[in-house]
């Protein structure tokens, strides 16, 4: 079945660091996980979906990468996104806009993330509700807490234990504190609120940015489901 959204955008420009050594002869993605490349699994996970049309940007061994989808046999269409210097995952999103701000929305996947969520069911929460953003969250440790309201809206972030913020700097006491899992659908009036790509950003600040210009965040929970961070050498 064809998705509602035809684009998807992979997160794989990085390198890879916690893989080292065997990141510094090639890119993250193109490590090995259950017999193949770990880009193959986030494309199996998207392609699921019915989206063949895939964005991915590169840096970290380009050249590796871009032999590699010159050789790869597929339905798929892929456009491969070379970044000068690493962008970081806004700036990685606003320099994609030439090819994704035509899309109503679309998905951005990062390419060391393992789970058995839905993508279906969360593309389907997503066009329901019409956010800015749906972002996949879970219930676990980490250094870098969002917070959701009790109808799942993200209304802001505690990191190493400090920079609470809330939407419009209103505080509940009904909140949970969720991990981002690296997975989100994106309305593309996001590019409207990205800085230029001229240096190095995380997008999670310009999501709560936009809170306080009224935009929804949502979370989409999947405490449930497995989740695995592949940039980690014991999670391969």
């Amino acid at each position: 079945m064809k998705s509602k959204i035809n684009k998807a955008f992979i997160l794989a420009a990085g390198f890879g660091t916690r893989l080292k050594p065997v990141t510094d002869n090639i890119p993250k993605a193109l490590v090995n996980f259950n017999g193949k490349p770990m880009i193959e699994n986030v494309i199996a996970k998207i392609t699921s979906a019915g989206i063949d049309d895939i964005y991915i940007n590169i840096h970290h061994h380009a050249n590796k990468m871009k032999e590699y989808f010159t050789g790869r046999i597929g339905n798929e269409k892929f456009t491969l996104i070379e970044e000068k210097i690493l962008l970081g995952t806004g700036g990685a999103v606003k320099n994609a806009e030439n090819y994704l701000k035509d899309s109503d929305n679309f998905i951005v996947y990062n390419t060391d993330v393992d789970t058995d969520a839905d993508l279906c069911k969360i593309i389907d929460f997503h066009l329901l509700h019409k956010p800015l953003a749906t972002l996949c969250v879970q219930s676990r440790k980490t250094s870098r807490y969002l917070i959701c309201n009790s109808t799942g809206v993200i209304t802001g972030r505690v990191e190493e234990g400090k920079n609470v913020i809330y939407k419009n700097n209103e505080q509940s006491d009904n909140i949970a504190y969720k991990a981002f899992c690296g997975i989100h659908i994106v309305n593309s009036q996001i590019f409207s609120l990205l800085p230029p790509a001229n240096k190095p950003y995380d997008i999670i600040p310009v999501y709560m940015s936009a809170l306080n210009e009224n935009f929804i965040i949502l979370g989409f929970d999947i405490t449930n489901n497995s989740w695995k961070d592949l940039g980690k050498p014991q999670k391969l």
